[in-house]
């Protein structure tokens, strides 16, 4: 089970472009699902154009669920090697999910991180939880990205708000950020990153200029460019009201 998430989680880091989804369903009570998922599908089929197969790449097809408690389990003798804090991150992953499609002949490539919440308040810095969780099958711990910001989110049973907020990081944080940053150029370019919210009432309306109400008028569409969103992550800020 870890060699193929190890392969999966390896490929993050080789691809030209990617489809960013952060869906959410929310229940009048605050609770619901939240699920990150990532297409590579185009990846998959640049690569069958071009007649090349990277040697990293999983078997030809792959439909599986890994759950982080039991792969934390695995790991529990080296999580306990770490610092406290370092090991409290690790453990707020362990009701995580990860649903990972692959299908070469299709050129299929599709991973969806997903979990239940009690309340929307839950979900809040769910970047430093994905990172977790993207870094969790690597010895080193200090292989997760570092996020220049958080994400929070608050529902009251008729508003609801996604807000941006600043972190203060260290200077060498910054200058790690910053490196990531550059690194990541190439695979941010032709990126998209894209919210898809569902309520159980209808939208009555939005503060963001851009976002999409759809027609049954119970879920919002809110799309921007991945280069975008790194140099300004407010870009998703914004805040409903249900009717």
């Amino acid at each position: 089970m870890l060699k193929n998430l190890s392969i999966a989680i390896a490929l993050l880091f080789l691809l030209t472009s990617c489809a960013f989804t952060e869906e959410m369903h929310i229940n009048n009570d605050g609770s619901g699902t939240y699920n990150f998922k990532m297409d590579m599908s185009e990846m998959m089929l640049e690569m069958q154009n071009l007649g090349t197969k990277d040697s990293t790449a999983p078997s030809k097809k792959i439909d599986t669920i890994f759950n982080f408690k039991d792969i934390l389990e695995e790991k529990k003798d080296s999580i306990a090697q770490l610092p406290e804090k370092e090991q409290m991150a690790i453990k707020a992953i362990a009701n995580m999910n990860l649903h990972m499609q692959v299908d070469d002949e299709k050129g299929k490539m599709l991973m969806d991180f997903g979990f239940n919440f009690k309340d929307v308040s839950e979900v809040k810095n769910i970047e430093e939880k994905l990172s977790k969780a993207m870094s969790i099958n690597k010895n080193n711990s200090k292989a997760s990205l570092t996020n220049k910001s958080n994400v929070t989110f608050e529902f009251d049973g008729k508003n609801f708000t996604r807000k941006t907020i600043p972190k203060k990081l260290s200077e060498e944080e910054e200058i790690n950020a910053d490196k990531q940053l550059q690194q990541s150029g190439s695979f941010l370019d032709g990126s998209v990153y894209k919210l898809i919210y569902h309520f159980e009432r209808k939208i009555k309306n939005v503060t963001h200029k851009d976002a999409i109400i759809s027609k049954d008028g119970k879920t919002l569409i809110l799309e921007v460019p991945m280069d975008s969103l790194v140099k300004n992550p407010q870009l998703l800020d914004f805040t409903l009201k249900l009717k």
